[in-house]
C-alpha cells in the first residue's frame, strides 16, 4: 500500500494546519477493508504514536487521525492486512520507523534476522510484521554504529545506518529467494528525518507557508489574528511523500538516503 507521510517543521502549533491541507493534497490509496492509520509524534521529548482501523475515520488521512497533534515532526502511514498493534508507524525508544511497500519477504526470514539482533531488540520482535523485522534491523545498525541514543549523532552517520539497513533488506532476501522488497521508509529521532527510497518511488517538497488554519482562513475579528496570520506566514516545512512526485515536488533517487536536520536543511543523500 502506498502511503507514507514525513515532515519536519519550524512550528509545532501549526503543524494541525499543515496536516489538513496536505490532507488536500495528497490522495490516499485504494481502500483496503484492513487498513489500519497511524501517526507516529513526539510530546514533552517522547515518541507517541496513534493507531486506528480505518472504519473509524471520517476522512483518510493523518489530520483525522490526529487533529490536535502539536508536534515539529510528525510520520504517518496506512497498511493493510497486519493486523493494529502490527502496523507502522514503529517506536522504540525516541526512535520512529514507518515505510510502505511490502516487507513480507522478510517473515520467512524472521529466525535469521532475530538471531542478529542484540537481545533488546529481539525481545520486542517474537510476533513481528516484515515491517518491525526491519526496524529491528535498523536499530540493530544503529547499535553497533553506537549511534541509537546519541542524540547528537551527524546526519551522515545515521543516513548511512539507514542505507546500510536498506541495502542489507535486499541482500537478504535476493539469497533467500523470498522475493524482492519494494519499499520506501522514514525514520526520526525527533531531531532529523531519515528518508529511504528502495523500489517505491518517493518525493519532497519545502512547504512556504500556510493560507489557512483547519477550520479556515483566520477571521480579522479576533484579537489575535495578526499575530495567527504572521505565525502561519512563517511557517516552514519539509514534505516526504511515497508515490509519484507531483508539481512542486522532488523525487528521491532509487537506493538513496535523504536528511532533513532540525534547521530544515536538506542534507546530501547516501
Amino acid at each position: 500500500m502506498v502511503y507514507l507521510l514525513g515532515t519536519i517543521a519550524n512550528d509545532a502549533d501549526h503543524m494541525p494546519s499543515l496536516l489538513w491541507a496536505l490532507a488536500n493534497e495528497l490522495e490516499p490509496p485504494a481502500v483496503d477493508p484492513k487498513e489500519t492509520w497511524g501517526v507516529g509524534y513526539y510530546a514533552d521529548d517522547r515518541a507517541l504514536i496513534i493507531r486506528k482501523p480505518v472504519e473509524l475515520l471520517t476522512q483518510r488521512s493523518a489530520f483525522q487521525l490526529a487533529p490536535e497533534v502539536m508536534s515539529r515532526i510528525v510520520v504517518a502511514a496506512a497498511h493493510g492486512g497486519a493486523s493494529r498493534e502490527h502496523s507502522p508507524p514503529f517506536r522504540f525508544r525516541r526512535w520512529l520507523f514507518a515505510f510502505s511497500g511490502n516487507l513480507d519477504p522478510l517473515l520467512g526470514l524472521r529466525a535469521k534476522i532475530l538471531d542478529k539482533l542484540p537481545d533488546f531488540v529481539r525481545s520486542e520482535l517474537r510476533e513481528a510484521s516484515g515491517g518491525e523485522l526491519a526496524f529491528g534491523m535498523f536499530l540493530a545498525e544503529l547499535h553497533r554504529a553506537n549511534l541509537l541514543d546519541d542524540t547528537l549523532a551527524e546526519g551522515q552517520a545515521l543516513s548511512g545506518a539507514l542505507a546500510r539497513t536498506v541495502d542489507t533488506i535486499g541482500r537478504l532476501v535476493t539469497e533467500a529467494g523470498t522475493g524482492s522488497v519494494q519499499a520506501s521508509y522514514v525514520g526520526t529521532n525527533g531531531r532529523l528525518l531519515l528518508v529511504a527510497r528502495s523500489g517505491v518511488p518517493v518525493a519532497w517538497k519545502v512547504q512556504q507557508g500556510l493560507d489557512s488554519l483547519p477550520e479556515g482562513p483566520p477571521d480579522p475579528a479576533l484579537t489575535d489574528f495578526k499575530q495567527i496570520a504572521a505565525a502561519l506566514k512563517r511557517f516552514r516545512a519539509v514534505v516526504v511523500a511515497a508515490g509519484a512526485p507531483r508539481p512542486g515536488w522532488t523525487e528521491v533517487g532509487e537506493g538513496k538516503v535523504l536528511t532533513i536536520d532540525g534547521k530544515l536543511q536538506i542534507l546530501p543523500g547516501v
